[in-house]
Formats: C-alpha cells, structure tokens, sequence
C-alpha cells in the first residue's frame, strides 16, 4: 500500500514537472534553457546557504508538549527559551506596499519542564532537551512606512538531546487508570532511544511578525518539530524530494496569483505554505519518513512569542 502510495505521488508530481517544461518550451525563444525555473537549481533555497542582508538577533518565549504515537505515558508541559542569530533580506514586490522578504538564521533552545509557569500533573514526565539547527524563513509582507504585517513560514534542520528526568516505570502505579508494568517497561524502551543523544530531526513554523520600526519587531508563531529516533539517509532524503518538489509546484501556482492579485499574495502564501508544513507533519507523526515504512518520531508542538532586533 505505502509503494502504490509512492509511486501515485511520484507520478503525479512528474505529470506537474512535464507540464511546467512544456509551458517554458513555449517561450524558449525568450528564455535560455539555464533559466528555466524547474530545472534551476539556484530555485531551491536550500542549495544556497550564503548568509546576506542585515544581523539579526531573536529571542523566544514558548510553551508546547511533546509527543509520540507509540507511547502510553504523557509528557509534562515544556517550556521553551530559544536564540536565533541571522541574516534578513527584504525586496519590494510589484508595489511599495507589498515586499517579499527571505531570513536564514541559526538556532539554539532548551525545553524544560521547569520554564513554564503551571505545575506539572502527577504521573506526568519530566524532561529537558536541548537542540541546536538552522533554518529559513520567507514569506510576503504588507509594508505601511515603518510597520510591517509578515506572515511566514519557516523549515529547518535541528539536533536534539533529550535528558529525561522522571519515567514511566517509577510512578506507574500512580496514573489513572493505573498502567501495566509492561507498558511502562515498553515505553522506557521506546525513550531510551531519544534519551542521552543527539538525534537529527526536523522542525517547521508557521507565524507572523509585526515589524513596528526599522530595528524592532515582534513575533507570534506555532512550531511543528519531528526528531527521529535514528537517521536514515536514503528515506529522509526520498520524503524530503517529495515534500520539497510539492512545495516548488506550490510555489507557482502562488506566483500565477501574485501575478493576478499581488495584494492577495502574503495572506494565500501563509495558508498554502504553512498548510502543506502542517499536512506532512501529521503524516511523520505515524512514520517519520513519510511514505516509507518507517517507526514513529518524538514531536514537539510549541506556540512561541519573541522580539527581534535587526542591525
């Protein structure tokens, strides 16, 4: 079932690829073949990783729960305090009041049940992960003089070290209703594997930013993270390739309503873009590298505030 899924995937996103060569074969007395948009690797954002545009700093606040399908036991409530340092780039498009805007940054943040403000509920796990990574963020954004509306979305690579404090195995009898000694030995078993160790992951935001200066802005946003248990090379890459390609399609067909309704533009990128983020993230959540046969990750999902200052 998961190969047919594949293979449909596969097929659907070649049929899209041969109509787009064959729309730009239309104009290729007006265009070179280097600059055709599909087969140009300088589209993809993640190929180029040359920092430019002006320093940032950001700093974030954020409370979020982590998860995993096959675990009995529940994780206490995280808090989270992140730092991003990066570079931020802004272009006007089609009009003043519309500009496009493309930041990569790194990063690095602690979850812990001892930064968010409620107690934790007895029977709950206790944890601590730090992780490190680096991202992109982009989007279009309705610029008004020095204020600035920037809905966005943003992907990343991250590495993370989880440190659980409490497991299952020393208060299972005290949850309701109270768990199997099985159970709670199956999901020690299971958190070993994140426990003590870098894993890599990836990790997603969806989010808007309210540029009230030239050097300030403030941020909220919600953040879709998947760490895997182990890193499998050939399968991460192959989900990737799909996921990557489905946003490229989505991409033009964003640019057909810019061209149409450019006003229109940052509202029908946020929804489309933050959308697919949010679809894929629900399918690792059963098997990591999505379609591929694969064991289910740890997630995290975090609402998030911050400031930015910009140099």
């Amino acid at each position: 079932m998961v190969r047919k899924i594949f293979l449909f995937t596969a097929a659907i996103i070649l049929f899209a690829n041969m109509n787009l060569l064959a729309q730009d074969g239309k104009d290729s007395t007006d265009k070179k073949w280097d600059e055709e948009k599909w087969l140009n690797w300088k589209d993809y954002e993640w190929f180029h990783w040359e920092f430019h545009g002006k320093p940032f700093i950001e700093i974030n606040y954020g409370f979020g729960t982590a998860y995993h399908k096959k675990l009995k036991s529940s994780f206490a409530d995280n808090g989270l305090l992140e730092l991003k340092l990066g570079y931020a780039s802004r272009s006007t498009y089609y009009s003043e009041n519309i500009i496009q805007f493309s930041e990569k940054y790194l990063f690095g943040s602690k979850f812990s049940t001892d930064l968010k403000s409620s107690s934790t509920v007895i029977g709950e796990m206790k944890s601590n992960l730090w992780r490190f990574g680096f991202a992109k963020r982009e989007g279009y954004a309705y610029k008004f003089n020095n204020f600035s509306l920037m809905p966005y979305n943003s992907s990343g690579f991250v590495w993370s070290r989880l440190d659980m404090i409490s497991y299952p195995a020393q208060y299972y009898l005290l949850t309701y209703p109270p768990m199997s000694l099985d159970d709670a030995v199956n999901d020690t078993e299971i958190l070993n594997r994140f426990h003590d160790a870098f894993r890599f992951g990836t990790v997603n935001e969806g989010g808007i930013k309210f540029d009230v200066s030239s050097t300030v802005s403030f941020n909220v946003s919600y953040e879709a993270a998947v760490i895997f248990p182990r890193h499998l090379v050939w399968k991460h890459l192959g989900s990737m390739i799909i996921e990557e390609s489905a946003k490229h399609l989505l991409g033009n067909f964003i640019d057909e309503v810019s061209d149409s309704s450019p006003y229109a533009t940052p509202i029908v990128d946020f929804l489309l873009n933050n959308g697919l983020s949010y679809a894929f993230f629900t399918l690792k959540k059963d098997r990591m590298n999505w379609p591929f046969e694969t064991e289910a990750p740890l997630t995290y999902e975090t609402i998030k505030f911050g400031i930015t200052v910009t140099f």
